[in-house]
């Protein structure tokens, strides 16, 4: 298969955002344990960048990909979309245990409630986040074959939200466990959604790819991202460090994600 195949193309550049999760993962476990009010900076930052590019990129431009297939009610699907991405992110959250039990730290140190409290936000944040690199991954691998210059653009833009998803997997997972290999572990798994998203999309919807299907799961995205952030981040923010100190973080992911997309073409 030569180089420059179409689905080559397209799934390395899914690859490529997905590698950028791993990232995240990286700067959580570099330097020490972070105490509680870097835990809440961190958290918040995380949560900040998921809110602001659901609302200021991935809700619009799944808005405009609906257009052509249903004009004025464009909005009204897209909000069906997004609500899919809620309740989806909710039903798995009920259903994952309320208590994840760690017999030892690697640290040495007791395990504290707390620590199983950050476990379970660790995990469900893994959960919530590689649910929704599946249709991410597989609507960058879309747009690619499309047309590749969109899809290294989306591309693009997801590597730089995938990095603080990373980290809002890692740190409470290091916070939890004392274990910096855990924390890179659950961030590089959630990454390699991103690719396996786009082959088994590739593989099961491409007899049935639409315009408007990359941007139905855009908005299911935008609704799994902006729950786990108002739902967990941001709640497990302010219980670790305080209120000032998690809306600080939030604004600064806000801000870094602004700026962020302000730089892409």
């Amino acid at each position: 298969m030569p180089p420059s195949d179409p689905v080559l193309t397209a799934l390395g550049l899914t690859v490529f955002a997905g590698v950028a999760t791993v990232l995240g993962g990286v700067l959580a476990v570099m330097g020490r344990t972070p105490g509680p009010r870097g835990l809440a900076l961190g958290l918040g930052l995380a949560g900040g960048v998921m809110v602001s590019v659901s609302f200021m990129e991935i809700i619009p431009e799944a808005t405009d990909g609906l257009v052509l297939d249903f004009g004025t009610w464009a909005g009204t699907v897209m909000l069906v979309g997004f609500l899919a991405g809620v309740g989806s992110f909710l039903a798995i959250d009920r259903f994952l245990p309320d208590r994840i039990d760690l017999d030892e730290r690697e640290d040495g140190a007791p395990v504290t409630r707390r620590d199983r409290r950050m476990m379970r936000l660790g995990l469900v944040t893994a959960v919530g986040i590689g649910l929704h690199n599946l249709p991410e991954g597989f609507a960058t691998f879309a747009a690619t074959l499309s047309d590749p210059k969109v899809g290294l653009a989306l591309a693009v833009a997801m590597a730089i939200h995938n990095v603080p998803e990373g980290l809002a997997v890692a740190v409470p997972v290091r916070q939890a466990t004392g274990s910096r290999r855990k924390a890179l572990g659950w961030a590089a798994l959630t990454g390699i959604a991103e690719p396996v998203g786009a082959l088994v999309g590739y593989l099961l919807l491409a007899p049935i790819l639409t315009e408007a299907l990359p941007s139905m799961l855009f908005a299911a995205v935008a609704g799994i991202m902006v729950v786990i952030s108002v739902d967990k981040l941001l709640p497990a923010a302010r219980e670790a460090g305080g209120a000032r100190v998690a809306l600080a973080g939030m604004l600064i992911g806000m801000v870094a994600m602004m700026v962020s997309l302000d730089m892409l073409p």
